[in-house]
């Protein structure tokens, strides 16, 4: 047997198994993590904050650009005319970010005739080299326009990745109260399922009384109206779950990123433990505001317009820049043109009224303060979404306690009145009412345990954590 054919062999019983171990996977409860990670991976949210990201950090790359060397030429050919000449001028100039200093230099040449004014264009016939640099004193010294737009690109790029984080921990909050939404219906659904499985049971142990002649056919067509009653109340719970299901497809989906409809065997039949939660709120407070993607991003956005209005008072400032150069001639030409020059100058510029830079700093000043209006209105949001929850927390889990409570009492009645049925103490309307209340202690409890979980995943969203129970 070759190898190739071996290998054909092993490929074909990894299909099997597979075939044999997907339906089992298929019929795994889901769990919330799953569901989480679903969010995480598929959502077109999320998809679209990442492309946000990946703006931002082409915005930073963008910005570095103010730094590139820029070449420059320039050249001019007269060679018609009384001064029949030309010149080439090639002049490569380098920023830098130390204090706004900018560095270049330069090779030109100058052939033909000149008149005396225009001597300076004229150079040996190895053409000239020069160097030189030029600082601002005042103006773009602490900070310019390249430099702004660094340092706004750097801190708009954490924003961004801050702003992805919050968006999905506001789905996966939104995702956490869609799943146990799901599970309770599910569990609800079971609970009207078996109520009316107890009706069926007891229609079939009644239509064998009335055929033996020792009950009235009448409290067969009573527990009949049972029966369907019942079985309007399952259609509801199944469409309530049928509801839970399509609204948790938009935070689960499938290979190809299409909105996924949980079977409803996938339902877990129990609800996690509830736990203690730590009422230490102030200092939860604190690490929220210290951790919150969505604080993280408000405060990225103040640090971009503290950069913007650090860059506007600056433009106030009126331009002073110092320059210095050194030149050399090589070649063969007029000997007052071989001596290497050294020379330096100021150049002193500014808008007289200052309307626009003062205009610039005015908005940029109105911009920050909004921006810190905002950090405090979300710290009080935060605050208080924090002390909310934790009081959400605490009732809910009181309910869950008073609600096993009342489950066995019902059961218990329950139990009893069907006892007292059987012995010819009791009728069907006390067993129905007893049922029934029975069915609806367990659905309160049920409701009760999702509206913990929903209240536990609302905590921790809030202190800026994934809710994972």
């Amino acid at each position: 047997m070759n190898t190739r054919l071996l290998t054909q062999l092993a490929s074909i019983a990894t299909a099997l198994v597979c075939l044999q171990a997907s339906p089992a996977q298929a019929n795994d409860p889901l769990y919330l993590p799953e569901v989480l990670d679903a969010v995480e991976q598929t959502h077109p949210t999320l998809e679209a904050a990442t492309r946000e990201v990946e703006r931002a950090d082409a915005n930073i790359r963008a910005a570095r650009g103010g730094f590139d060397p820029l070449l420059t030429i320039r050249g001019k050919w007269t060679p018609v005319g009384y001064y029949p000449q030309g010149q080439v001028d090639a002049l490569v100039r380098q920023a830098t970010p130390v204090w706004g200093l900018s560095l270049f230099a330069g090779y030109r040449m100058g052939w033909g005739s000149y008149p005396i004014y225009k001597g300076d264009l004229q150079t040996l016939s190895g053409g000239e080299v020069r160097a030189g640099l030029e600082i601002p004193l005042w103006r773009d010294g602490p900070i310019d326009k390249r430099r702004a737009a660094i340092a706004e690109a750097r801190v708009r790029g954490g924003g961004a990745r801050n702003q992805k984080d919050a968006a999905q921990l506001e789905l996966e909050g939104q995702a956490a109260e869609a799943y146990w939404s799901w599970v309770a219906a599910g569990q609800q659904t079971i609970v009207a399922r078996d109520l009316l499985e107890i009706a069926q049971r007891r229609q079939e142990g009644l239509a064998a009384q009335v055929e033996a002649g020792s009950i009235e056919r009448i409290k067969l067509i009573d527990n009949q109206r049972l029966v369907l009653e019942r079985q309007d109340k399952l259609v509801e719970a199944e469409q309530k779950l049928r509801n839970a299901t399509i609204k948790l497809s938009l935070y689960l989906r499938d290979n190809d990123n299409r909105p996924l409809l949980v079977d409803e065997q996938r339902v877990p039949k129990k609800f996690p433990p509830n736990q203690l939660i730590d009422a230490a709120i102030d200092a939860e407070v604190e690490r929220a505001l210290a951790n919150r993607p969505d604080v993280l991003a408000l405060r990225a956005e103040r640090e971009a317009k503290a950069v913007k209005l650090r860059l506007a008072r600056n433009r106030r400032a009126p331009e002073v820049n110092v320059q210095a150069f050194v030149s050399k001639d090589m070649g063969d030409g007029p000997a007052e043109l071989r001596p290497a020059e050294l020379g330096a100058g100021v150049v002193f510029a500014m808008p007289l009224p200052l309307r626009q830079a003062r205009g610039e700093y005015q908005a940029a000043k109105a911009e920050l303060a909004a921006v810190d209006a905002k950090l405090r209105g979300l710290r009080d949001k935060v605050a208080a979404e924090i002390r909310e929850a934790h009081v959400n927390v605490d009732a809910a889990n009181r309910r869950v306690s008073l609600a096993q409570q009342q489950v066995a009492a019902a059961d218990e009645l329950a139990a009893a009145e069907r006892e007292r049925l059987a012995n010819g103490y009791s009728n069907l309307i006390n067993v129905n009412i007893r049922e029934l209340a029975a069915a609806k202690a367990a659905t309160q409890e049920i409701d009760a345990r999702a509206n913990y979980q929903k209240a536990k995943a609302n905590l921790q969203v809030a202190t800026g954590r994934s809710p994972v129970p």
